[in-house]
């Protein structure tokens, strides 16, 4: 009996001895705090919202926090039970960083320790900016200009371009404008194709906003009439931007553009921009044992028209095929292409006397910007550009616009019909936010329009921008609460065939596109989209948007048996916020 006592004894000693020293305790309470506060904060916290099974790991930071609390107890030696509990503590989040980043994108990869520090840096830069000048500006090339004291005169001015330019980062803006309306200077920002209003400035502050953006980048001043452009940089902290900046005149005032990030958006490749592998053989065969000849390229304005004519070029050996492009700005330079701007005013020949002598020296591959001039169409179909596959750039959302606009332009039907290769139409649609998109059962009618089989359930998506955090509904950080995070463009291939030629050297440009269109049944943009809907890229709601047809202001659209399928109203009631629930995967 004594013997087992003594035993029993032996057995509790060591937590005996680890609580009754002053100090262990307090070392195992502040190896346990820290723990606890990361695990329950920003483990619990991003595992729900990236719906990376929440339930799952905080059972496993529960069951480590009791093996690490065990092993520092009951350990006899402090000095390796306590090290033991902090490597126990420390595997959890370590296994989770891991595990998290091999499962998001490359951006969203971070360090768990430093991710509240970095948000509370970048939310105190961004409340500076409002209260003092923090950023500054310069060209290109990195030379900056030294921002101005308090008590400086233009230290207002400073503080006015900050508060354009500042919310546009996290916004992920496009593109931001300052031009004039009525009661001064409108600031209109544009993030994922949508333009939305901001502030406005009074026509005197905003004109010396301009002059100081414009001396920055190394501009003229003066010159308030004539297109300018360049690279001016921002400096925010440790942060650089490049934004390219450009100012012409209207009657009523500078117009002033700055288009954020402009480099990455030009530079998608060719397989990365929405182009269904149907189509891109489509366009392959329409190009293959052909010399010389027209591809149209249609997009509306703001739907990456210029994106999309370098990524065709893209396709082109520039090392084996000789590459030009004659541009009213050349807005990336392609390797191995030669590239011209051709800018009014500035050039000492007309746009299409310089496109001809371009031609004449038989460049392989050409992308022209603009036909519109008088005497550029016809350059197109002549002799000397028998040998030449031209690119042609038209913003238009309307491929019959398109072909007309080129039937007009060339002025001969049948040299246009002729020459004519193929037709690449496209258009921008808003991604969904994988965060916090709603997902919900469509309605019989909706599963029958997206070419489901009948009687088999549809799961789609909706746009929400609200995710719900234990008890708290808030804007989901990875959209902004917009519901919609990036791009993808929707489009179509057409390839003329020997009926379609016949009725356009006709004059019957609808009913030739029609044909062309029925003759190598590729899918049509409308089409497109919808595959995009089904695989939960997109929505219904946005595909409408992008594809109503444009009313006049002050009319009242016509109803019509005939809309666009994806124009339909939805019959499943609106989603407030998206509730993060137990992962079933």
């Amino acid at each position: 009996m004594i013997s087992q006592s003594h035993s029993f004894l032996l057995a509790v000693d060591p937590i005996a001895i680890n609580l009754v020293s002053t100090y262990k305790p307090i070392l195992i309470f502040l190896t346990a705090l820290p723990y606890a506060w990361v695990i329950s904060t920003v483990i619990e916290m991003d595992s729900r919202k990236r719906r990376l099974f929440p339930e799952r790991w905080g059972g496993v930071s529960l069951v480590a926090f009791v093996i690490g609390l065990a092993t520092a107890l009951f350990v006899p030696i402090f000095w390796i039970g306590w090290p033991l509990m902090i490597a126990i503590f420390l595997a959890v989040p370590y296994s989770y960083w891991k595990f998290r980043d091999k499962r998001v994108a490359p951006a969203d990869k971070f360090d768990i320790f430093a991710t509240k520090l970095a948000a509370f840096r970048a939310n105190r830069r961004m409340k500076q900016a409002f209260g003092e000048v923090t950023a500054s500006y310069g060209t290109g090339k990195g030379k900056f200009v030294t921002p101005p004291e308090k008590e400086s005169p233009d230290f207002e001015t400073h503080i006015n371009t900050e508060r354009m330019l500042v919310p546009s980062l996290p916004a992920r803006a496009s593109r931001v404008e300052l031009s004039p309306v009525a009661n001064g200077y409108l600031t209109v920002q544009t993030v994922d194709t949508i333009k939305s209003r901001r502030e406005t400035y009074p026509a005197e502050a905003a004109v010396k906003m301009i002059d100081l953006l414009k001396s920055a980048a190394g501009l003229d001043v003066k010159e308030r009439r004539k297109r300018q452009s360049a690279i001016l940089s921002m400096k925010i902290g440790d942060g650089e931007f490049k934004l390219l900046l450009t100012t012409w005149g209207s009657s009523a005032g500078q117009i002033l553009r700055l288009e954020l990030d402009r480099e990455k958006q030009l530079t998608i490749p060719f397989d990365q921009l929405g182009i269904l592998p149907i189509q891109a053989q489509t366009l392959k065969d329409a190009l293959e044992n052909v010399v010389g000849g027209v591809v149209f390229v249609l997009v509306p304005p703001t739907h990456g028209l210029t994106t999309l004519g370098y990524a065709l070029l893209t396709q082109h050996n520039a090392y084996t095929s000789d590459i030009k492009t004659i541009e009213r700005q050349v807005d990336r330079r392609i390797e191995g292409v030669t590239q011209l701007a051709w800018i009014a005013g500035e050039a000492t020949n007309e746009y299409a006397t310089t496109l001809q002598s371009i031609v004449r020296r038989g460049p392989n591959v050409m992308l022209v910007s603009d036909i519109t001039d008088p005497g550029t169409g016809p350059i197109l179909t002549n002799a000397n550009s028998q040998n030449t596959l031209f690119y042609v750039l038209i913003p238009t959302d309307s491929v019959v616009i398109g072909l007309s606009t080129y039937m007009k332009a060339v002025g001969d039907p049948k040299a246009a019909a002729t020459s004519l290769r193929a037709i690449v139409a496209g258009r921008l649609v808003r991604k969904l936010c994988p965060d916090c998109r709603q997902p919900f059962q469509a309605s019989p009618e909706q599963s029958k329009r997206l070419g489901a089989a009948a009687g088999k359930p549809l799961q789609l998506f909706r746009a929400s921008g609200k995710v719900q955090i234990k008890n708290d509904i808030v804007d989901c950080t990875n959209c902004q609460g917009t519901g919609f995070l990036g791009t993808v463009g929707v489009f179509e291939v057409v390839r003329p065939d020997d009926r379609g030629r016949e009725m356009l050297i006709a004059g019957d440009v609808p009913n030739a596109y029609q044909q062309m269109r029925r003759a190598y049944r590729t899918p049509l943009s409308q089409e497109c989209a919808l595959l995009k809907v089904r695989s939960g890229e997109t929505s219904l709601e946005e595909i409408a948007r992008v594809f109503a047809p444009k009313v006049p202001a002050g009319t009242k659209p016509a109803t019509s048996a005939a809309t666009t399928p994806a124009a339909k109203p939805q019959t499943a009631p609106p989603v407030v916020a998206k509730t993060i629930k137990k992962d079933s995967r």
